[in-house]
C-alpha cells in the first residue's frame, strides 16, 4: 500500500495531467471492449442468419446438382413442394435461368436485334407419335385436384414488337371449351454450351405470358405466368431457333412449359395453380408418379385424365408398310 501511493506520488510529481491521463486511458480501454462486444454481436447475427438461409436452402424444391463432366444444374425435389404455394412462376423461372458453373451466352439483345429469331411455328402445340408430329393440343394441370386442362395455340402467332408475340387458342377443361387471346413476352435467351461433345449446345428461352379468355364464354378467366423452352439452331439456319424436340421420345422429355396461375373472372379471389407443356410437367407434386412417361397418380383419377392414360384421346393408323401415325379424334379448336 505504500509502495502504491509512493509511485502514484512519483507519478504526479512527473506529470501534473496524471489523473486525466487516467480517466482517459480508462475510457480508451472501455471504447475497446465496447467495440469487441459489438463486433462479437453482429457476428453471432451474421451466423445465425447464414444458418437459417441454408436451412432455407436445404428445404428449397430448388436443388443443384453436378454431371459426370462437372457441370452444375438445377434439379426439382418434387417432395419439397407446397401445395399451399399457389404461383410457382418465379421459382420456374430461376430454374431456367443459367446458374454460375456453367457455360453460357446471354443472347437476348441479339433477339432485340433481331439476328436471332424464334421459327415461325415455336409456340405453336403439337405432340408426337411414334417421332412424327401431328397436330392437338398439350396437357396440363389445374388447381390442387390437379384437374387435366388441355391447351391449343394456333400457328399464326404474330410479333407485335422486337419481343412480344400475339397468340391464340382455346383451352378445355371438362366439357368446357374457351377462346383465348394474349401475348408471350421473351424476357431472356441464353445460348448455353454443352461440355459433352454428344450433345449439342442448346438454347434457353424464358418468356412472361398473358393469356386472356373470353369473358362472354363460361368458366373464363386470365392465365398469367412463366414460360421457358429450349431451342437448337443449324449450321444450315444458326438465325433461327427451333423447338429442340431431339429427345421427344425420351422418358423424362419436357419442352415449353407454362407455369403459373389462372384467376377467375367472376369471382377474382379464386386463383388456382395452372401449368402446361410438351409431355412432363417440372413441378409434378404427387400428381404424376411415373418413373419415365407420366403416370396420373389413382388419387387424381377422372375420366378425362383415363382417356389421357389409355390413348383414348387419339387415333393411331398403322399401315401395312411404314410407320405408325396419330391423329386426335374429336378437334374442338
Amino acid at each position: 500500500m505504500v509502495a502504491t501511493v509512493e509511485v502514484r506520488i512519483f507519478l504526479a510529481l512527473l506529470s501534473p495531467n496524471y489523473e486525466k491521463f487516467v480517466v482517459t486511458l480508462c475510457m480508451a480501454t472501455l471504447s475497446k471492449i465496447l467495440v469487441l462486444c459489438v463486433g462479437f454481436a453482429l457476428s453471432c447475427n451474421l451466423w445465425a442468419q447464414s444458418h437459417t438461409d441454408s436451412e432455407q436452402t436445404d428445404t428449397s424444391p430448388l436443388k443443384i446438382g453436378r454431371d459426370a463432366l462437372g457441370a452444375v444444374y438445377y434439379c426439382i425435389d418434387n417432395n419439397a413442394l407446397d401445395l399451399d404455394r399457389v404461383d410457382y412462376s418465379d421459382l420456374y423461372e430461376t430454374y431456367m435461368t443459367p446458374i454460375e458453373g456453367q457455360l453460357f451466352e446471354d443472347c437476348t439483345q441479339l433477339f432485340i436485334e433481331g439476328k436471332l429469331r424464334l421459327e415461325p411455328t415455336f409456340l405453336k402445340t403439337y405432340s408426337y407419335w411414334n417421332g412424327n408430329a401431328y397436330d392437338t393440343p398439350v396437357n396440363g394441370v389445374l388447381g390442387n385436384d390437379f384437374r387435366r386442362i388441355e391447351v391449343y395455340f394456333y400457328p399464326d402467332a404474330v410479333k407485335s414488337d422486337s419481343v412480344t408475340y400475339l397468340v391464340k387458342g382455346r383451352i378445355k377443361v371438362r366439357k368446357n371449351v374457351c377462346d383465348f387471346a394474349g401475348e408471350v413476352r421473351i424476357k431472356k435467351i441464353y445460348h448455353v454450351y454443352e461440355r459433352d461433345i454428344d450433345s449439342p449446345d442448346c438454347y434457353v428461352i424464358i418468356a412472361d405470358y398473358t393469356l386472356k379468355e373470353d369473358t362472354t364464354q363460361k368458366g373464363s378467366g386470365e392465365f398469367q405466368g412463366v414460360m421457358g423452352a429450349y431451342g437448337y439452331v443449324t449450321e444450315d439456319a444458326p438465325e433461327v431457333i427451333q423447338v429442340n424436340n431431339i429427345d421427344q421420345d425420351s422418358d423424362g422429355y419436357m419442352n415449353r412449359s407454362y407455369v403459373g396461375t389462372w384467376r377467375s373472372y367472376k369471382n377474382p379471389a379464386v386463383v388456382k395453380r395452372c401449368m402446361w407443356g410438351d409431355n412432363r410437367l417440372p413441378f409434378r407434386f404427387d400428381f404424376d408418379i411415373g418413373a419415365g412417361e407420366i403416370v396420373v397418380n389413382p388419387k387424381y383419377s377422372s375420366p378425362e385424365w383415363d382417356n389421357f392414360m389409355q390413348w383414348k384421346d387419339i387415333e393411331v393408323v398403322e399401315p401395312e408398310s411404314g410407320d405408325s401415325r396419330a391423329t386426335y379424334k374429336n378437334p374442338w379448336w
